[in-house]
């Protein structure tokens, strides 16, 4: 495939320096070492690029300035085609010196096992597994929505959000009407030219698309919901305090309740108030505060906080101006955190602001700049909100916790804050924080609340609707007072384009009348509870067991050199199976370490783009010599032990996790491939439910038949594929304006399911696939999709389930652009060139996101669902119909230590009516999707199976939430992939650079 990356102005890439020094260094080194029963075959990358991180080389961008990212973008593809074809020249070389004349197909054929042979059972390291248990009596309940029924019957609750904001069409005519009042006021009736002029140079304004007039709009636009999600986060909890019981409204609890209420608005008129930069320092890095909590998860870092989780719909309604988002809510309640050993919320965030704390040093030593910068960000924040939210007069002390200011005595905090310097005496304030609030026994006021709110969300009576009316108002002090400066259309103080300073102009109010205000939008907070109830009809019950008949595996682990790593990996693996065998010094990149030197920002890209290179090469060249029969049936799982931990990361080891990841990723476009790690202490094995968990994740990906238990339930939809996308950044300049020249990578993934003759149903992945474009060709004609429905119609798939998350956006749609209708992946453009004009070619566009609800007793079922969409209005309501939810999916596993008193939810939904004219048939999406029908039935029953065929818990076998992280969001592929450059804040994107080189190895791409 050819490389169609040569436009734009973006910065080149030259990597011809580094390239030049592998190949200078490698002749000498050959990573390959076959074993004496050549039943192993080790490659050892990790010298060859310590070696290299060791020499000088030029920086691959050449201008650093104004970059965001810079990866593929070459200055010279042919050169840099020559290099890498050189560099797999000279491993292939010394793989053959390694194998000493053995036939290289011969020798890796030989590798391979039959995973038959790994039958057994996982109570130990190693990779054996009951590949032939059956997993009976699996099933899915009905839940259903009901309004009219008692809230004591139901089983589950939801806290539903509704932010809905009227009259936008108004608020240009609004600001045009404020300014020209302005003007007029400005100017004495004398200077009657000057203020005609003004008004003429306004007008021109309105009309002319980049003028600041306009720009104000758009930031308006971008900037609000951050604060109308806060917003709407503190009018949950006065939700919660008007509809507590009188008889315990003078309990701590309750009285800890309306202080927390009380500090959340003086944070936001704290942070209204400011008018310089309001940026505060810390081990290098500088956060503005006016920035960071100018976003809506600004709260969360509290221990108690309710948080907005899962975007459930967005509808527009252009006629009358009105927007309407629809929100899920939870709340957070100083739940223990599981990487952290089981502290609470509260314990982990004081732990993360005292820098006497172990996690604290090491992340303040991490050699990644963006986890430096991240961390010492963390501490910063939650200094503000601990401070504002937490601190008090000493327990000794006769007060009154509702007429507490902390304003004036953080105050005090703010000038060394404020200070790039002297970190040392920042250090003494956190350790002052951190001890103050221990012998103020804060904990116990924390501990009282968080009570307070588990009684009170575990009441079964159903609360009223609440609605709250607010006003979003923009400030007349954006207003320019100048007369000079208005006569030549400067209507607007100077700082307000300057990053997030535009929000010191916009307020939250109650309705009414205000001088100060040069124009209003309304807006309705509404927060609804919400109730499930069990349904009438019977389970679906059904079984599964994996299809693993002809398969072969080439096993790979990856070993740190030393202990404990070294010894769990000869007691459990290194004579038991026949791999590929990854050694390396897990401490390379650990700043702390004794004796040897530290690799500053640049030998670390080095080191790690060595790595990547060679790891893929490598590999690359070993699995081209298999069979073609041996690739369609070969499982290749990566093992990986660990020994770091959150107190004492090992940066080598994330780094190499996160490598074979991506490795899995593009190899899975031609085999099958997992990657897993297990963590190991000295002298103490894993214990067996994790060894049995990391086995089941590892094993997930493999085939699996599910069978229906009730043999009158037929299903008739012979094939269906799930496509799944995502998409990441490789190159790019901050701050442009013409964001289409940006490269990004498209990423994504193939779901096979199959209906066999005896009725039971194959689930299976069936390839990977990514190609790096331009943004304006991505979300038009990518051929990558094309090509991949192309093979899946050849290999009789007809039906297809497109997925990609919620593209809601987080603007207020005030300026009515054409680029808001944009639908990314989704777009009409893109549907109709994967249709190819084919009839019988059917695409169902797919949404996803997650919320959360609680449960009011153990649910004894592992998983719910709700398929009807007239009850599913209740979730998400959307008055045009354009966007319906279909289906609902709900977990029933307590989620984790930190929200162990929620289930988790994944929300389907797609589109309808104007978005697909002459491009589908909304009857096609109705029949799929909406109607009872049942093509309907079949779908959303695969659906549910593929949830299940990547359980990972071995306890209570149950959906997987959220079977697509591999390809969207923080865990998947494409963030993982995703290092600093040679130049450290500037970002490399490791996936992107593979595409590019596979482009060029592998002749059949």
């Amino acid at each position: 495939m050819a490389n169609e990356l040569r436009e734009g102005d973006k910065t080149p890439v030259d990597y011809s320096s580094l390239l030049k020094q592998i190949l200078n260094e490698l002749p000498t080194m050959n990573p390959f070492k076959v074993s004496s029963n050549k039943k192993i075959l080790e490659i050892n990358i990790d010298d060859i690029a310590a070696c290299i991180a060791k020499t000088k080389v030029e920086n691959p961008i050449s201008n650093t300035i104004s970059v965001r990212s810079a990866t593929v973008n070459f200055a010279s593809e042919k050169s840099f085609s020559e290099k890498i074809q050189e560099i797999k020249g000279c491993l292939e070389t010394h793989f053959s010196s390694a194998l000493q004349g053995e036939n290289l197909v011969y020798f890796i054929e030989g590798l391979t096992t039959n995973l038959e042979s790994f039958q057994g059972q996982a109570n130990k390291l190693g990779l054996s597994y009951p590949f032939n248990e059956e997993y009976k009596g699996l099933q899915t309940k009905e839940l259903i929505l009901d309004s009219n029924k008692n809230g004591s019957d139901s089983i589950l609750r939801f806290a539903k959000l509704t932010i809905t904001v009227e009259n936008t069409k108004k608020f240009i005519s609004q600001l045009e009407t404020g300014i020209k009042n302005h003007i007029s006021d400005s100017f004495e009736t004398d200077n009657q030219g000057e203020m005609e002029g003004a008004l003429d140079i306004l007008n021109s304004q309105i009309n002319e698309e980049s003028s600041n007039f306009n720009l104000l709009q758009k930031l308006v636009d971008q900037e609000t919901l951050g604060k109308l999600k806060r917003e709407a986060i503190i009018t949950y909890l006065k939700y919660i305090e008007q509809n507590v019981d009188s008889k315990y409204k003078n309990t701590k609890g309750f009285i800890y309740l309306q202080d927390l209420i009380r500090r959340l608005k003086l944070i936001e008129e704290y942070l209204d108030e400011q008018t310089d930069d309001f940026e505060v320092y810390y081990a290098g890095v500088t956060v503005n505060y006016k920035d960071v909590f100018a976003r809506g998860e600004a709260f969360d870092a509290l221990p108690i906080i309710p948080i907005i989780e899962g975007n459930l719909g967005e509808s527009r309604d252009k006629e009358v101006g009105k927007v309407q988002f629809t929100l899920g809510l939870k709340l957070k309640l100083n739940g223990k955190v599981q990487k952290d050993r089981g502290k609470t919320s509260f314990e982990y965030n004081l732990d993360i602001i005292n820098p006497e704390n172990s996690e604290h040093k090491a992340k303040l030593a991490d050699p990644d700049i963006q986890s430096r910068e991240s961390f010492a960000k963390k501490v910063l924040i939650r200094v503000f909100l601990y401070y504002f939210i937490f601190a008090c007069d000493p327990p000794s002390l006769m007060n009154d916790e509702l007429l507490y200011n902390p304003r004036l005595k953080f105050e005090q905090v703010l000038i060394d804050l404020k200070s790039s310097k002297h970190d040392d005496e920042k250090r003494k304030i956190f350790r002052g924080i951190v001890k103050g609030f221990s012998e103020y026994r804060v904990q116990e006021k924390v501990n009282s609340l968080c009570q307070f709110l588990i009684n009170f969300i575990n009441k079964k009576k159903r609360l009223p609707v609440y609605h709250e009316n607010q006003v979003i108002s923009i400030s007349r002090e954006i207003l320019n007072k100048d007369l000079d400066s208005i006569s030549i259309g400067d209507f607007f103080q100077e700082d307000w384009r300057e990053g997030k300073k535009i929000l010191k102009y916009i307020f939250i109010d109650k309705p009414g009348v205000n001088s100060y205000t040069l124009c209003q939008i309304p807006v309705i907070i509404k927060i609804e509870d919400i109730r499930y109830f069990q349904g009438d009809s019977n389970p679906k019950e059904f079984k599964f067991e994996y299809d693993i008949q002809g398969m072969k595996t080439l096993p790979m682990f990856w070993i740190p050199n030393t202990n404990p790593c070294l010894d769990n990996y000869k007691a459990y693996f290194e004579k038991e199976y026949k791999h590929i065998l990854f050694y390396y010094d897990n401490k390379r990149l650990n700043q702390d370490r004794q004796n040897q030197e530290h690799f500053n920002s640049t030998q670390i890209f080095l080191y790690r783009f060595t790595w990547i290179l060679l790891s893929y090469l490598c590999l690359y060249i070993l699995l081209e010599e298999c069979s073609e029969e041996t690739k369609e049936l070969l499982f290749i799982p990566m093992v990986r032990l660990h020994e770091g931990t959150p107190a004492n990361p090992f940066h080598t080891e994330k780094f190499l996790a996160d490598l074979s990841k991506l490795l899995c990723h593009i190899f899975n476009q031609k085999y099958l491939c997992n990657s897993q790690g297990f963590r190991v202490e000295m002298n103490k094995r894993p214990k067996n439910f994790q060894i049995r968990n990391g086995l089941n994740s590892l094993y997930s990906v493999l085939s699996k038949k599910f069978t229906l238990t009730d043999t009158s339930k037929f299903l008739n939809l012979e094939k269906l594929a799930i496509i799944i996308v995502s998409s990441r950044e490789s190159d790019a300049k901050k701050n442009n304006k013409n964001s289409n020249d940006r490269i990004i990578t498209l990423i994504g993934e193939v779901i096979g399911i199959e209906k066999l003759e005896d009725g039971s149903v194959k689930i299976q992945p069936l390839i990977t696939f990514d190609n790096n474009y331009y943004l304006r060709k991505m979300y038009e004609k990518p051929p990558i999709l094309n090509e991949t429905v192309k093979d899946l119609y050849v290999q009789g798939y007809q039906n297809f389930l497109y997925v990609a998350q919620a593209t809601y956006t987080s603007t207020l749609h005030i300026t009515q652009q054409e680029q808001d209708e944009k639908l990314y992946f989704m777009s009409p453009t893109i549907i109709k060139d994967m249709k190819q004009g084919q009839k019988n070619i059917k695409i169902y566009p797919v949404f996803y996101d997650k919320y959360y609800v609680h449960p009011f007793k153990s649910l004894d079922s592992h998983s719910f669902y709700i398929q009807d969409t007239k009850q599913l209005m209740n979730i998400s309501e959307d008055s045009s119909q354009e966007a319906v939810v279909f289906f609902n999916l709900f977990n029933g596993i307590l989620v984790g230590n930190n929200e162990r008193f929620y289930n988790g939810v994944i929300s389907y939904s797609t589109l309808l009516g104007k978005f697909y004219p002459g491009v589908m048939d909304d009857a096609d999406i109705r029949e799929a999707l909406v109607l009872d029908s049942q093509l309907k039935n079949d779908i959303l029953q695969y659906l549910t199976f593929f949830h299940f065929s990547r359980f990972e818990r071995q306890t209570k076998v149950s959906l997987k939430l959220d079977p697509y992280e591999n390809i969207i969001g923080d865990k998947s592929v494409g963030a993982l992939s995703i290092f600093p450059h040679l130049t450290e804040n500037i970002n490399f994107n490791a996936l992107a650079f593979l595409i590019e080189v596979n482009k060029v190895v592998d002749v059949y791409f």
